[in-house]
């Protein structure tokens, strides 16, 4: 049985202002810091076999205060950035209703084959995902593997493993420093927690 642990990031100030936040960088903020160190010190008796990160500030800091003192290497992994929202990078989707609305409609016609201007759409976001979690289990078969990542990256990976349809991908609450986890054998694949808050 190979095991995922599924984190999302710390709040960063884009998340507080609701600003469409992807590919862009930012750091955590004070309450994102805090959050990942009383997740660390959750996680601190909990092993793992492999962790890795996105390659965003966000979830390289996240990981890190979780690997800090521990015989780790946090290792990036591109398919699991966020999905990019292209030229919607750093606004809101008000401001994006209110400057775009034909867009928007696009939008909200089609959420999964939607492209964002310059970016990507869910679908393709999806398949990035799935291929990289897949090679994940493959390669780490048996053991036991942390991601610190997105809210979509998460929702997509829970959405392909469990449900095997994207269109579950919106049926998941993923909150800042939750922890999912999943059970994954060659047969079926097993949700144990979803978005728990372990601090």
């Amino acid at each position: 049985m190979t095991k995922l642990y599924l984190i999302r990031h710390g709040e960063t100030d884009d998340n507080i202002n609701k600003r469409l936040c992807g590919w862009s960088d930012p750091h955590l903020n004070a309450r994102g810091r805090s959050e990942a160190e009383k997740l660390a010190k959750s996680l601190k008796n909990q092993h793992f076999d492999v962790v890795y990160h996105s390659g965003l500030k966000r979830t390289i800091e996240t990981a890190e205060a979780i690997v800090n003192g521990r015989n780790y290497t946090a290792k990036a992994l591109e398919s699991l950035r966020e999905l990019h929202f292209g030229q919607f990078e750093g606004i809101s989707m008000e401001e994006v209703k209110e400057k775009h609305p034909q867009k928007f409609y696009e939008l909200q016609s089609d959420y999964i084959e939607f492209c964002f201007p310059e970016g990507e759409s869910l679908k393709e976001m999806h398949s990035r995902v799935v291929t990289g979690v897949e090679e994940l289990l493959r390669v780490h078969e048996g053991q036991e593997i942390l991601i610190v990542a997105h809210s979509g990256v998460i929702r997509s990976i829970i959405a392909h493993l469990i449900t095997g349809d994207i269109k579950k991908h919106w049926s998941f609450k993923i909150d800042h420093c939750s922890v999912s986890i999943i059970e994954s054998t060659p047969d079926f694949n097993i949700l144990v927690k979803l978005n728990e808050i372990k601090y």
